[in-house]
């Protein structure tokens, strides 16, 4: 694999396709509880059940499909192939996520369901593809850093379609005389033509290795393995130090991220009584903030080391974040104040944890002579899904048992609701991200050592 400086062109070419995932993460993540439960009139408990199963269903999406891109050849190479049979689909499936269908509890529950479902498999068939793309294009230790951060830039764009927009969306809809459901379900279909949009137009344009031959990403994957060999392959993996080092920081992080991002509508507009528009306000700021903290973390990332820049942006965000639940932060001040710190941790994971990632593939072949990109990109997602789902279902049986009422006004919900999503939006995030710190501390991998891999 090349070395070389990835041009311009293609690191547009391919950040394009992070607008893609990020526009449905943060719109399921952000609205997809609070859409369920004060929208599609779903108890809050069986709201954090359906999202909760869709991540699991995705956990065993991801490996099958990271098994089957690597198994893949096609003159679009292995990852393209899934990327652009995702797009259309995607678009569908996140249109009909935020439909409210008229029927009884439990035909909802069955709808939302499916379409969850059939939403987060659409979702793995791009993800896990594209960003084992990544790993396809530049094996440089710092060329990856780069590169992810132009992929982490256009997420932020994701961001803005999938935080920011939705309640203008929803505002401008309903000022023309339609009500929430109809607003909501143009939020779906807005989101999903953005994203199926960004995921093929990436595929379409992203040249493996700047136009270079014989590159990894057109060759064959390894022949004649059963997909039952997959969970044989993650055992092989899990004995290797690093990759259970940031499986652990992955789940503690998202775990984190999915109760701050899940709760945060609910602290503003609960908590804080704000309207839609401070609300769209502080998400602007959010993905603001993320593409101003680019370059910053990945300058620190090129002067020290992408591990600790990871490992104290998200450990620092964590212990202030813990801090301020000591405080009332209930004013548009204090919960900018909040959203910062969580988006410096927000982007320290997601611009420096792929490039970590793709590392650990180079680790992986040089244990084991074979490249196994995809395998080791899906069990990443596997972990991300099950954290994401304990998250989800955390949140809602929370707010469950702290009595939450999705029927009543903020004014006049119990005060144990109250305190229980100011947990989840300070206290609980604050928590595990400071375990992320902990755990990596002992994380084995960095320039010095991937230089050393090498050489051998």
């Amino acid at each position: 694999m090349s070395r070389k400086k990835l041009s311009f062109r293609n690191k547009i070419c391919y950040g394009i396709g992070g607008i893609c995932d990020n526009t449905l993460y943060t719109l399921s993540g952000t609205y997809l509880l609070l859409f369920l439960t004060t929208v599609a009139g779903v108890s809050p408990a069986v709201a954090g059940t359906i999202s909760a199963v869709g991540s699991l269903w995705e956990a065993f999406a991801g490996p099958y499909i990271g098994y089957r891109s690597d198994n893949t050849k096609s003159r679009f190479g292995k990852r393209r192939p899934f990327m652009m049979a995702a797009s259309v689909p995607i678009a569908v499936m996140t249109s009909l996520l935020f439909m409210t269908i008229n029927a009884g509890p439990a035909v909802k529950t069955v709808y939302y369901l499916a379409v969850i479902v059939l939403f987060w498999t659409f979702f793995s068939m791009d993800f896990v593809p594209y960003v084992s793309l990544g790993a396809d294009l530049t094996d440089d230790y710092h060329e990856r850093t780069v590169l992810r951060s132009y992929a982490y830039v256009f997420n932020q764009v994701g961001m803005l379609m999938g935080m920011v927009l939705p309640t203008l969306i929803v505002s401008r809809v309903m000022k023309t005389g339609a009500d929430a459901q109809k607003g909501w379900l143009a939020v779906g279909i807005f989101c999903g033509l953005i994203a199926g949009a960004s995921a093929l137009i990436s595929a379409l344009t992203v040249r493996t290795g700047d136009g270079a031959k014989n590159m990894p990403e057109e060759a064959p994957g390894p022949k004649g393995r059963a997909a039952g060999e997959i969970l044989k392959e993650y055992a092989s993996l899990l004995k290797l130090k690093p990759m259970r080092y940031i499986v652990v920081a992955s789940v503690l992080y998202l775990v984190a991220n999915t109760f701050f991002s899940s709760d945060r509508v609910f602290f503003m507009t609960y908590n804080a009584g704000m309207g839609q528009d401070k609300v769209s306000l502080v998400m602007l700021v959010i993905t603001l903030s993320g593409i101003a903290f680019v370059p910053v973390i990945e300058r620190m990332a090129g002067m020290t080391d992408k591990t600790l820049a990871f490992r104290y942006g998200i450990g620092i965000s964590g212990a202030l974040m813990m801090v301020l639940r000591l405080f009332d932060v209930t004013s548009l001040a204090g919960i900018i104040l909040v959203s910062l710190l969580y988006s410096l941790a927000n982007t320290c994971y997601w611009q420096l944890m792929p490039s970590m990632i793709y590392d650990i593939t180079e680790v992986v072949e040089a244990e084991t002579g074979e490249s196994r990109t995809g395998a080791v990109i899906s069990f990443q997602a596997l972990s991300e899904s099950l954290s994401i789902a304990v998250g989800l279902q955390g949140l809602g049986l929370i707010l469950g048992l702290a009595g939450f009422d999705e029927s009543i006004a903020f004014s006049l919900q119990p005060v144990s609701a109250l305190n229980w999503i100011s947990n989840c939006f300070t206290l609980i995030p604050g928590l595990f991200m400071a375990l992320v710190f902990i755990v990596m501390l002992k994380y084995p991998i960095n320039k010095r050592t991937m230089d050393d891999i090498r050489k051998s």
